[in-house]
């Protein structure tokens, strides 16, 4: 296994220090960016709140975001496999095995 790199990110004004994979340092920037820039826009909605408050609520759309790609992910998957069982199913009638 590949020895972990450090890193440190930065989100609302504070460094973390993270280990990542070798070649994943850039790719973990670029979300910690993304994780600094949603909190600061509900922070910005929500000025008289905690940043934990803010921390909080970005990880919660966070999650909504992905559990709603993976049902999204999960519903194209079912068509594929059913459109394939189905083409399947063409081709060998078509083949003269049923």
């Amino acid at each position: 296994m590949s020895e972990m790199v450090p890193i440190r990110v930065r989100i609302l004004d504070r460094e973390y220090p993270l280990r990542v994979p070798p070649g994943d340092e850039d790719y973990m920037t670029h979300l910690a960016q993304k994780v600094d820039e949603r909190i600061r826009k509900i922070k910005a909605g929500l000025p008289m709140q905690t940043d934990l408050t803010h921390a909080v609520l970005a990880a919660l759309q966070l999650a909504e975001e992905m559990f709603s790609a993976r049902a999204d992910a999960d519903r194209v998957q079912a068509s594929v496999e059913l459109e394939a069982g189905e083409l399947a199913t063409r081709l060998e009638r078509a083949l003269g095995g049923g």
